[in-house]
């Protein structure tokens, strides 16, 4: 994502255009609640379980790459009510996110579980980075 931020801030795209939650709305355990661990429970189930299994079921766990595609686009313009900018920007998240969980449903331990922590954690150090600027 930090190749895309720069890419924009090459195009004079300024973070008001960008978008994105506002912190400031939000108290620091409101902070973590909805962001670190809400949005990423509900939004791997809505943007990767759900559409990776269906698209499995109806392409017989073939075709990866369409299963990445969609599941990430689906979850690019799930973001894109904060701004078309914001939701190219979290495009490559969505990528990494249906890759986490394509790589471990073939593992034993749950794609959902791992696709959840990881996207908890990326929404923690952007919480984190926020936090250090209110200061």
């Amino acid at each position: 994502m930090i190749p895309l931020a720069f890419a924009l801030e090459l195009l004079n795209v300024g973070e008001n255009e960008i978008g994105g939650i506002k912190a400031d709305e939000y108290s620091f355990l409101g902070l973590i609640i909805s962001v670190v661990i809400a949005a990423p429970l509900i939004e791997t189930l809505i943007f990767q379980s759900i559409p990776i299994k269906i698209i499995q079921k109806l392409v017989n766990n073939r075709f990866n790459l369409f299963t990445i595609l969609i599941s990430s686009l689906l979850f690019s313009f799930a973001h894109y009510f904060y701004s078309v900018w914001y939701s190219i920007m979290i495009l490559p998240l969505g990528v990494l996110l249906a890759l986490t969980y394509l790589i471990f449903q073939k593992r034993k331990e749950s794609s959902y579980w791992i696709t959840t922590y990881v996207h908890g954690l990326r929404n923690l150090i952007g919480v984190i980075l926020i936090l250090t600027e209110r200061i």
